[in-house]
């Protein structure tokens, strides 16, 4: 009991969800300081056309909130411990994106745990910042389509590693026996337990029994707070992000994709539903 009382509870469903699908912190670290590296810089992309002094405000607003709650080793390495400067924000993540050894990534705590931790914390906290942010600076109409854009192209910029794994060269290759595989792939590339439930020619189904991303949210947002995001968008963001891999397979036409469980919204699973039209 004592060794848990010293730990999160994000600690602990993180750590526990690593086990669960063979994965270590050593490397998925790596996935969660660079993932935010490439979602700060496609938000950064589609605020090109905002005005200036608007995208200055919403930026600043999202890194004075981060700063908040975030960690204070990662803060340190962020550089946004005392006033925000966007300017060496942006540098460091885009450092950060570009060099695999950068000293931040695995630096960000006493040992690479707690690195990875503190990582899918800051992910957490900007993401839902992103969201709010958009939301209260430009409006829904306008803030809601960058906000499912940054999604998509997380989509898409594994697809091709993915393909070559299994075996993908072209729209015939794809079968529900690829999909399925392409799911579980992805779901434990963010080391999301993954259950297949149902599989036959016709339909994939499979549930997603943690998220370590939503538990590391809700314990430092409190779960009310989590909900006022996760609640108006997770449901159309989630179901673009594998219509847009749908898509660029090129079988769209052949196969549809829906969720209709979220953890983050109440649900004590995901649910994934891949099924032939």
């Amino acid at each position: 009991m004592e060794a848990v009382s010293q730990r999160s509870q994000g600690s602990l469903s993180l750590l526990g969800c690593l086990a669960e699908t063979g994965h270590k912190a050593e490397e998925d670290v790596k996935i969660w300081s660079q993932g935010l590296a490439f979602h700060y810089a496609n938000l950064l992309d589609g605020l090109a056309e905002v005005d200036e002094s608007k995208k200055e405000k919403l930026l600043t607003d999202i890194w004075t909130r981060v700063a908040e709650k975030a960690p204070d080793a990662i803060k340190e390495k962020l550089d946004f411990n005392g006033a925000i400067d966007l300017n060496k924000i942006k540098e460091t993540l885009s450092r950060i994106l570009s060099d695999p050894d950068h000293p931040a990534i695995k630096g960000s705590g006493k040992d690479v745990n707690e690195s990875m931790l503190n990582w899918v914390k800051l992910f957490a906290l900007v993401d839902f910042n992103i969201y709010m942010r958009l939301e209260h600076h430009l409006g829904t109409k306008d803030g809601y389509p960058i906000y499912m854009g940054l999604w998509e192209k997380f989509a898409l910029a594994e697809l091709d590693e993915v393909k070559k794994a299994l075996g993908i060269s072209g729209p015939d290759d794809v079968n529900m026996d690829k999909l399925g595989e392409l799911s579980q792939i992805y779901w434990e590339t963010i080391a999301c337990p993954y259950r297949v439930t149902v599989h036959d020619d016709n339909t994939h189904e499979a549930e997603i029994l943690a998220c370590p991303y939503w538990d590391n949210m809700r314990e430092m947002l409190g779960e009310e707070t989590a909900r006022s995001m996760t609640l108006k968008c997770e449901a159309a963001v989630s179901t673009n992000y594998y219509e847009s891999v749908l898509k660029a397979l090129g079988v769209f036409d052949r196969f549809a994709f829906t969720m209709d469980k979220f953890i983050c919204c109440g649900d004590g699973v995901c649910r994934v539903r891949f099924t032939k039209r």
